[in-house]
């Protein structure tokens, strides 16, 4: 089982070279969710991503055969996370197209990572032989450590919508609570066309979530001043 606290983030599938870059990543997803390409057009696409065909000189690189390289597009997908928790629910709650401010702005704020500032950049120039040559650095945010940050955020503008989205309606909510969830998931639902702009309704919707989201975390606060309040006094 890999360990991040003591392994080297892989950068091939049993001895093929992959392209293990987050970007390559969210776009093996995309491709294996197209609904325009075949269930075999997506998997051509995403293993295309996956395995590198040539090295950085531009030599071709041996590719695995059919069964390995479908092994490994699941295992570079799924390997990363070591939770047992499949319950049958197969609920979509990410769209990288959709998501991709809340997503950014998130790992900005609490990881203080430019996601858009990462890759192959020019940092600078040499002289080489009277000829102007570009520098290069290399940036590069490892899939599994891109979904690992992603999967551990706390609480931000894109857990509360991924939290709507997974939320079921059960008949133990009260009425309003209800209401404000079935009103959401339909402003924040992945399967419908999207929308240009939230009707009034659905604003209402929204600034009500925020609010008893702000009121819980108020009551959460207060509980846990009173539970050391109560620990002083006893100690």
């Amino acid at each position: 089982m890999f360990n991040i606290l003591l392994d080297k983030l892989p950068s091939d599938y049993r001895g093929f070279p992959i392209d293990s870059d987050f970007q390559v990543g969210i776009q093996i997803m995309q491709a294996l969710e197209n609904r325009e390409l075949s269930g075999q057009e997506g998997q051509a696409a995403a293993l295309a991503l996956l395995f590198l065909q040539e090295d950085a000189q531009g030599n071709k690189l041996p590719l695995p055969d059919a069964r390995t390289a479908l092994e490994g597009l699941v295992w570079f997908l799924t390997d990363w996370n070591h939770d047992h928790n499949d319950k049958g629910d197969k609920t979509k709650v990410t769209d990288y197209d959709i998501d991709q401010w809340r997503i950014y702005a998130a790992f900005r704020q609490y990881y203080g990572i430019n996601l858009n500032d990462l890759g192959r950049r020019c940092v600078g120039y040499k002289l080489v032989d009277g000829e102007v040559i570009s520098v290069y650095e290399e940036n590069r945010l490892h899939f599994w450590e891109f979904m690992g940050l992603l999967t551990s955020l706390p609480e931000c503008a894109y857990t509360r919508v991924v939290d709507i989205r997974a939320r079921k309606i059960t008949p133990k909510m009260g009425k309003e609570e209800k209401k404000a969830y079935t009103e959401l998931k339909k402003v924040y639902a992945l399967d419908n066309p999207r929308e240009t702009a939230y009707t009034d309704s659905q604003k209402d919707a929204i600034d009500d979530f925020d609010r008893m989201m702000e009121e819980q975390k108020k009551i959460r606060e207060s509980r846990r001043l009173a539970a050391e309040a109560f620990k002083d006094m006893v100690m």
